[in-house]
Order: structure tokens, then C-alpha cells, then sequence
């Protein structure tokens, strides 16, 4: 929630509401709706998992309000404040959902939607037995009501949610320094203003998130808002705790880190990484070293292989060859010297594995290269960000498109892709090639009134048939060639055979004057058919013999 630096579990609860709100603007089937009792117990089970975490945040809280209480208070206080506050919409969610189901599932009383998880907490039915998960009349009535532009005020209605949803965000956003992005996050999660759906209609925040709604998308949508709480209330929590010792020097825990710029080297590159105390102090170097084991007891590199890292602001900077393939583990020891002079070390161990350069290029629609379209390219290299990447192209051109690159060729048999990286030194590399067939497109087929080849059609559909068109077939692009000209012939009275030559792909007056003058059972032909390409060339197809009912 804390701006773009998302946690990755909040960032699958924001990838699996894109996915529920996707399949909510599609009309799935009842059989469809079975996804989001996955997607309904993935985030049920992640509010719990938000629950365990904010709990022992509190202990925490509580640990050190029992030490100084006189310090500790006034953050210990709003704590609680946030605990209750986020207890009441939470649990007031859990009755809105208990009183959905109650109503959809026509059950005999709401307490029945309503019981106990093996935690103790308060759940409703697992949606996996409701038999009207697919209903939306009835929710879209308890919560919305008949007008969506009005939706409807009272108990357990989308507008009472919104409310203390509202309520709720104003009271956390007093506890969040200003210009954080704390703020901003609480601001975009609990934003209730109106929005355009798919079809750019503008919706109220009532209407586009229920109404209409089926009902498990519905209990799936209000899952995802308790998530919300809970990490909500998690963000303000820690934030709190922090403020205890904001303004304090002493470290209240000593951990040794260590942040790899990548578990992922490639050979001839070399393993990067920062090593710290968290909660250090960029005014004091520790001593630090490496090899390849450690002493348990002692907590001492052996003297064979330890090496002394460069430490600057708090931090060791760390840089290890990798001129090996394979998994490679480092141990090591920051020595941090305490107020009183003595030694307390903080032991660490990392691994990583050394690979050889691996290209990635795959071609989207097919294993060739077709001239004169637009050829999708998917390039990357395991370990090496995209932006680093440079790929060319030895025939033809290469350009970045919107989800990756587009490849053009306009002659010649083959097309090699070849691509450079830069690696975290700057230097450039080269991570391999992939060769592509170069290929023609296939020709199109033509069409005269729904009919190609050999067939038989109506006199009167064909008299009512505008243009001559081509179309390709069993091509997974979607081109449309352009008609410029073909040749129609027919017998009329007397057996005379009449050719009438013509530009572009209309059945123009002369054409449709012969039509209409031939007989039941005489033939049409279309004949001599060109169609220009994409690449401009100009094709001759096939003819159409049409005989007329």
C-alpha cells in the first residue's frame, strides 16, 4: 500500500482483484465462478496472515510499553486506537457478507451465514457451498437498489461501506506523516470516487464495484477490502513502533544483512552485494571479513582465505570474481565494537550461482519471419534487466513496440537477431543469437458472395453482392489484402462469351447488367483476381466458377 514499493504479497492482492475485476466485466458462466472461491480463500487466508503480523506488532508494542511506559505511552494508545478502529470495519464487513449470504442463500436466520474459523475468529459460509453464487439481483438490491446513480442509504448497503470505509481512512490518515507515501497509499486504496467502467460509462464506486455484481464476486471484492484493512492498520502500526525510538540513538536489535545487487552472475561478471548492521551507523566502520567457512564458537574466519572487506558509511562493499559455473557460498563476520568497548559479532552467509550467458528470443506468432508485416518478438536474458538489453537484426529492421519488439523484413531467406547487454559495471557483453526463417506470406483466398472455388449460388445473392474480396486463411496475422482488379466473363443469348475487365473490387453496373441477363444454370466466372499485399507486391489468385440458381 506504501506507494510503488509494495510488498510482493500485497502486490498478488492487487494482480488477483485486476483478475476478478476482468472476469466481473465478462459474462461467465455460472461453472467460471468457481475461480473466485480460490481467489475468496486466497485472501481470507491473507487478511489472517495480516492479522498475525499486526498481532505481533502489538505484542511488540506491548513488550515495550511494559519497559517505559513513559516513553512508549502516547504511540501505545493511538496503536490501540488503530486496533479498534480496524477491528470495527473489519467485522462490520464480516456481517455485510454474513447478510448477503444470508438473503442470496435464503437461509433461515443471519446468524446461520455466520461461524467460527479454526482461529476463533468470526467467518461467514465458505462460498463452495452456496448454491446462488451466481446471483446478482439480490445483492445488487440489498446493496445498490434499483438506480445506480442513486444508490440506495440504509444498514448493510454499499453507501454505509463507503462511509466507514471513508471514516476509517480519515482517522488513519491522522496517525500518517504528511508527504509519505503512507499518506498517498491510504489515499489510492480507500478512494471512493466515481469511475468509468469498460464501456466508459461513468459509475459511482457503489454501482461499479456491486452492482449487477454476482454474489461471489461481491464476497470475493469485500475479502480484498479487508485486506486492505488489515494492512492498512499493519503500515500504521509499524509506522508507530518506528516512532518510539525516531529520535533515540541506541539500537533496540542488531542484525547482520546482506543485499546482493543479483543472485544471478553471469560468467566473467563479478558477485556484487552490501553488507550492514540493520540499524547501523554510517559514523562508525565496523571490522568485516569473508572466506569461505566460518568458526561457530568463535564466530572467526580461518586465517587461510579470509579476506577484509572495504567498509565505508557502515557499509562493506563485497565483489567476488565469478570465473566458475555453479553455486557458489560465502560465510563471513561483522565485529561491531559496543559503547562499552566490547566485541559483538554478527555472522552471515550468502550463496549464489554462476551461469553462462542464456538467450531468450521467441517469436510470438510463429517460428519464421513473414515479409512485409509486422513480426512480434518477444527478447530477454535471465538475470539482465530489458532496459540493459541492445538486439539488432542482421536482415530487415528491429524496433521496440508496445510489449516487446517488431521485426520487418522485406527479402531474403534468413534474419539472425543478435542482442548486447550492459552489465552492472558498464561494460558490454554479448548474450548470443537466434535465427529465424524468412519467409512470403501465403496467398489469400477470394470470395464472390461467401463462395471461392467451384460452387453454386443464387442469381439473387449474387446480384445483391457488392465486391469481390480476399481473405487469409489458417495465418495467425490478421491482414486484409486489397482487391484492385479481376476479369468477369459469361455466355448470354446465343452463346456468346462476354468478358468484362475491371479495376478495383466492386461489381460495378456492367458487371451486375451481365448477371442479370444470365440464365438459370449458366456459369460466372471471376477470373484473372489480383490483390495487393502489405508488402505492395501485387498477386494474381485463383479464379471462382459460380453456377446460377
Amino acid at each position: 500500500m506504501a506507494g510503488n514499493k509494495l510488498p510482493p504479497r500485497q502486490k498478488m492482492i492487487g494482480m488477483m482483484y485486476l483478475v476478478l475485476t476482468a472476469l466481473l466485466a465478462m459474462n461467465v458462466s455460472k461453472d467460471i465462478l468457481d475461480v473466485f472461491i480460490i481467489v475468496n480463500e486466497g485472501l481470507e487466508r491473507t487478511a489472517l496472515n495480516f492479522k498475525d503480523k499486526v498481532d505481533a506488532q502489538y505484542t511488540a508494542f506491548e513488550k515495550a510499553y511494559q519497559e517505559n511506559q513513559a516513553k512508549v505511552k502516547p504511540f501505545y494508545d493511538k496503536a490501540r486506537d488503530v486496533q479498534a478502529k480496524a477491528d470495527e470495519v473489519f467485522d462490520y464487513i464480516t456481517r455485510l457478507k454474513a447478510n448477503l449470504i444470508f438473503h442470496v442463500e435464503k437461509l433461515e436466520s443471519l446468524e446461520s451465514a455466520m461461524g467460527s474459523n479454526e482461529d476463533g475468529y468470526d467467518t461467514t459460509m465458505n462460498m463452495a457451498h452456496m448454491a446462488s453464487k451466481d446471483n446478482y439481483d439480490i445483492p445488487t438490491h440489498v446493496l445498490v437498489g434499483s438506480e445506480p446513480d442513486n444508490p440506495k442509504t440504509g444498514e448493510y448497503t454499499a453507501s454505509e461501506l463507503k462511509d466507514k470505509l471513508g471514516s476509517f481512512r480519515d482517522e488513519l490518515l491522522a496517525f500518517a506523516e504528511p508527504g509519505t507515501s503512507l499518506e498517498s497509499g491510504l489515499k489510492s486504496t480507500f478512494s471512493f470516487e466515481n469511475r468509468k467502467d469498460a464501456s466508459g460509462t461513468n459509475n459511482t464506486w457503489e454501482a461499479y464495484n456491486f452492482y449487477h455484481t454476482p454474489i461471489a464476486g461481491i464476497l470475493t471484492i469485500l475479502s480484498k477490502i479487508q485486506t486492505d484493512i488489515r494492512n492498512a492498520e499493519s503500515d500504521i502500526v509499524k509506522q508507530l513502533f518506528a516512532n518510539v525510538d525516531a529520535g533515540s540513538f541506541k539500537f533496540n536489535k542488531l542484525e547482520a544483512a546482506i543485499i546482493p545487487t543479483s543472485n544471478y552472475v553471469i560468467l566473467g561478471d563479478s558477485f556484487h552485494a552490501e553488507i550492514f548492521l540493520a540499524a547501523y551507523d554510517s559514523t562508525k566502520n565496523p571490522e568485516m571479513y569473508y572466506g569461505t567457512s566460518i568458526d561457530s564458537n568463535s564466530w572467526e574466519i580461518p586465517d587461510e582465505g579470509k579476506v577484509e572487506l572495504r567498509v565505508e558509511g557502515g557499509k562493506g562493499q563485497m565483489a567476488v570474481k565469478a570465473d566458475r559455473e555453479g553455486e557458489h557460498t560465502w560465510a563471513g563476520v561483522i565485529n561491531f565494537k559496543s559503547d562499552d568497548g566490547r566485541r559483538l559479532p554478527f555472522a552471515w552467509k550468502a550463496a549464489y550461482t554462476v551461469a553462462r550467458p542464456s538467450l531468450v528470443v521467441s517469436a510470438d506468432k510463429m517460428n519464421v519471419f513473414y515479409k512485409g508485416v509486422d513480426n512480434p518478438v518477444s527478447i530477454s536474458v535471465p538475470g539482465v534487466p530489458a532496459d540493459k538489453l541492445s538486439p539488432s537484426i542482421t536482415n530487415g529492421s528491429l524496433t521496440r513496440g508496445k510489449d516487446g519488439y517488431i521485426v520487418r523484413v522485406k527479402s531474403g531467406n534468413e534474419a539472425i537477431i543478435r542482442v548486447g547487454a550492459t552489465m552492472p559495471d558498464g561494460s558490454k557483453k554479448s548474450m548470443g543469437e537466434a535465427k529465424f526463417r524468412v519467409k512470403s506470406i501465403p496467398n489469400p483466398v477470394p470470395y464472390v458472395a461467401q463462395q471461392t472455388g467451384s460452387a453454386v449460388v443464387k442469381k439473387v445473392v449474387l446480384e445483391n453482392t457488392n465486391k469481390i474480396f480476399a481473405k487469409m486463411e489458417n495465418f495467425d496475422f490478421e491482414l486484409t489484402p486489397e482487391v484492385v482488379g479481376y476479369v468477369f466473363s459469361t455466355t448470354v443469348s446465343g452463346g456468346a462469351l462476354v468478358e468484362e475487365k475491371v479495376k478495383g473490387a466492386n461489381l460495378g453496373g456492367s458487371v451486375k447488367n451481365l448477371i442479370s441477363k444470365s440464365k438459370t444454370n449458366s456459369k460466372v466466372y471471376f477470373e484473372k483476381i489480383e490483390v495487393r499485399m502489405p508488402d505492395g507486391s501485387i498477386r494474381e489468385l485463383g479464379p471462382i466458377s459460380l453456377k446460377l440458381q
